[in-house]
């Protein structure tokens, strides 16, 4: 008889790196279930060994277990616009990525993929925290709290983004 797979969809685990295949890597999920992570879905590098903290993506019909590093949804935009903003005041308010820019490149440089960094730098804009121009991301001047070093509340949910949507860049 098969193991019950103790697991729900959007739950917590902890992930072990075990191996790397064609479609992703291979990992322990809390040190008794293999599991799988698709590499188009990781964007920054793993090492063999490797401890790190995931999410139950999808448990398959045929028993196999599909996990993946962000929380999905609107969780992983909050933190891609905390990611972009830390990046922003590391490089005075600065960066040079654009719509143009490569997904390679905005992987490198913020550990993301562009369809997600297109939704970050949506909501940033749409609250008036960046201004988005040819060259790059601006932070507007003023717009940040000095003390905490954080934004304030959003202006508004990220329910403006709909499948499909698309920003433009001025």
């Amino acid at each position: 008889m098969k193991e019950k797979i103790p697991y729900k969809k959007g739950e917590e685990v902890m992930l072990l790196v075990e191996a790397f295949t064609d479609i992703g890597i291979t990992v322990i999920i809390d040190g008794r279930h293999e599991g799988m992570l698709y590499k188009n879905e990781v964007y920054r590098k793993l090492s063999i060994g490797e401890q790190l903290e995931g999410f139950i993506k999808k448990i398959r019909d045929d028993g196999k277990i599909d996990v993946t590093l962000g929380k999905g949804g609107l969780d992983d935009v909050k933190d891609a616009r905390e990611t972009i903003l830390e990046k922003l005041k590391n490089n005075n308010g600065f960066l040079p990525l654009s719509d143009n820019s490569t997904p390679e490149m905005i992987k490198e440089m913020l550990q993301m993929s562009k369809k997600l960094f297109k939704k970050a730098i949506g909501g940033l804009y749409k609250d008036e925290v960046i201004t988005i121009k040819q060259d790059g991301v601006y932070l507007q001047k003023g717009k940040n709290d000095k003390e905490s070093g954080t934004i304030g509340p959003l202006k508004q949910p990220y329910d403006h983004f709909s499948k499909g949507s698309r920003i433009i860049f001025p």
